[in-house]
């Protein structure tokens, strides 16, 4: 005949390993399904920084080619000079070439590459690469994840036997 099992002296519950299994695969299937959408969230927010840069170097360009037009139309002395020299290879009187000077072949024709602003750095695309991002982002294994989730989920929630 068997021994009874040895009394607990604390009369502390044993716990259920079934909660580890419940754990676990609803860890994996938050994982499952957050990963992917962090990844979306953080190309979405990438497109973003990247228009925005985008959006302020176009302003930046219209904003010197508006000060110059305004420039132009108030026939500024220095820059009508400027526009004369470039455009129309014509120098003021009396003006005579420095030593040293640049070969004017050498100089652009036209007066808008001074508008130009400095080229914008795009914003760098960071994402999580490891080891469950890339099995929560594949097709196939995403499956298998959530399967697997759900085989966890499912184990976690049987009823807990009990020893006559």
């Amino acid at each position: 005949m068997p021994s009874p099992p040895a009394p607990n002296p604390l009369r502390l519950p044993i716990p259920d390993a079934g909660w580890l299994f419940l754990s676990a695969g609803l860890a994996l299937l938050a994982a499952t399904v957050l990963i992917p959408a962090s990844a979306d969230l953080a190309r979405t927010r990438h497109a973003r920084d990247t228009s925005i840069a985008l959006e302020r170097l176009h302003d930046e360009r219209y904003r010197r080619h508006a000060e110059y037009l305004d420039a132009v139309l108030a026939q500024d002395p220095l820059v009508m000079d400027q526009l004369a020299a470039r455009q129309f290879n014509l120098v003021p009187e009396g003006a005579r070439p420095l030593t040293g000077a640049v070969v004017p072949t050498s100089q652009p024709a036209t007066v808008f590459s001074q508008f130009e602003p400095d080229p914008v750095a795009a914003p760098e695309l960071r994402l999580t690469d490891s080891t469950l991002a890339q099995l929560a982002s594949g097709d196939r294994s995403r499956l298998w994840l959530i399967a697997a989730g759900g085989v966890m989920v499912l184990i976690g929630l049987m009823p807990r036997v009990r020893s006559a």
